[in-house]
């Protein structure tokens, strides 16, 4: 038995594109009234939890009505959902509120799928609209 062997030719050096990534990025806007409105961006994975966990404790902890934007969120995994059951649990145990505002795609079946949190409220944004225009009146 024998082995033929092939003989080496180098060829131009491969380019290994490593994936970026995941951009999340978030926004605090304080609204009228008080409330804080939270704009989350991108996707909302494991690699971002920690952020999302503190940019959403210290807007709970400036104000006790928080509105999560989620517009422009394009994924939430599984371990930012725990965190804003945790976040939903801390508004109803301190009186607030936590309200979900415009969730699309891959966000919106994931809050199909496992429901939304107790007492949180999931609102369209024409919603929202109703609801300053009832303030104001």
């Amino acid at each position: 038995m024998s082995i033929s062997r092939h003989p080496f030719t180098p060829g131009p050096p491969v380019q290994l594109q490593a994936k970026p990534p995941p951009l999340f990025i978030s926004s605090r806007v304080a609204e009228s009234g008080g409330s804080i409105r939270l704009v989350l961006a991108g996707e909302l994975d494991l690699v971002a939890r920690d952020r999302f966990a503190t940019d959403l404790d210290l807007a709970q902890h400036e104000s006790d009505r928080v509105l999560l934007d989620l517009r422009a969120l394009v994924l939430i995994g599984c371990s930012c959902l725990a965190t804003l059951f945790a976040a939903a649990r801390r508004a109803r145990l301190e009186g607030g509120a936590l309200i979900l505002l415009d969730p699309r795609d891959q966000v919106r079946r994931m809050l199909d799928l496992v429901g939304p949190p107790p007492d949180v409220a999931v609102l369209e944004a024409g919603d929202l609209l109703e609801l300053r225009a009832a303030a104001t009146a």
